[in-house]
């Protein structure tokens, strides 16, 4: 598969893509994996869901305990896919999986990245890469093209049990529908959406599950980071930012490690909403 520095090859091409990435918010579709990097990284996913009982929720920050998510949010093609968007100096803030399961109920409200993630004010950018196909009937994203815009929005937490967000966020503005844009990708593509664009998913309607693995990038303009963040390509002055210098070690602890995390995180966060 080319590298999409070669789909984009001339300067002409790659500032008509961010053009389009600037006026809408989005781009889509764009290569990313081939293949057999689909199936190598599906199966990673997929034996991660077992060891969680076969259908969790949102999985989040993988790539700082398991190689392989840190090797594929760092795939050269995913990457270049983001230095479109946001330039050539790029660290990865976050990571997450999305997975919808036949018939599933589970949905995305309307919302922005923006407005939880804190990085409203901060060039930023998620690449969501389809390790199944992602289509209207298994409940792609769907995004409103221009609303990054109009800056972040009302939002409620409704904790809704059939949101897939965190703390069920849903805007607090009428979206209209007909403005919608499905995010339709194969297999190895990639979208790219802006922290602020309004953006959710409906249920899926189809026998086909959905995965998705989404990384979130920023430029070094990020202010600080909660979190250890990853250069991702450039060399701009990140000694305010917290670097993780390489892969974590591929060992059995990594799963412990990850639940223990992401428990304490959870709590640390539900104490301070106290």
């Amino acid at each position: 598969m080319a590298r999409l520095a070669e789909v984009a090859a001339t300067t002409d091409a790659a500032a008509a893509a961010r053009a389009r990435y600037e006026r809408q918010g989005c781009l889509f579709p764009l290569p990313a994996l081939d293949a057999a990097e689909v199936e190598r990284w599906r199966a990673e996913v997929e034996a991660l869901e077992a060891r969680l009982g076969g259908r969790p929720r949102p999985m989040g920050l993988l790539h700082l305990f398991f190689p392989w998510a840190y090797e594929l949010a760092l795939h050269p093609r995913v990457v270049d896919a983001a230095e479109l968007a946001l330039g050539p100096e790029l660290v990865v803030c976050s990571t997450l999986v999305i997975c919808k399961y036949p018939h599933d109920p589970g949905f995305v409200a309307w919302h922005q990245d923006g407005t939880y993630s804190g990085l409203h004010a901060t060039p930023t950018t998620s690449a969501w890469i389809a390790l199944s196909p992602s289509n209207e009937a298994n409940g792609c994203m769907r995004v409103v093209p221009g609303s990054h815009r109009q800056g972040i929005l009302p939002h409620q937490n409704t904790y809704a049990p059939r949101n897939l967000l965190g703390h069920g966020e849903e805007i607090q503005v009428e979206v209209d529908e007909a403005q919608a844009l499905a995010l339709t990708l194969a297999p190895g593509e990639l979208s790219l959406h802006h922290n602020n664009i309004i953006h959710g998913s409906q249920p899926s309607r189809s026998d086909v599950k959905r995965i998705g693995f989404i990384v979130r990038f920023a430029t070094p303009a990020l202010a600080s980071s909660e979190l250890p963040v990853m250069r991702a390509r450039g060399s701009a002055d990140c000694s305010h930012l917290d670097l993780l210098d390489g892969p974590p070690p591929d060992e059995p602890a990594a799963f412990a490690r990850w639940r223990d995390f992401v428990t304490d995180r959870a709590e640390r966060q539900r104490r301070a909403q106290a």
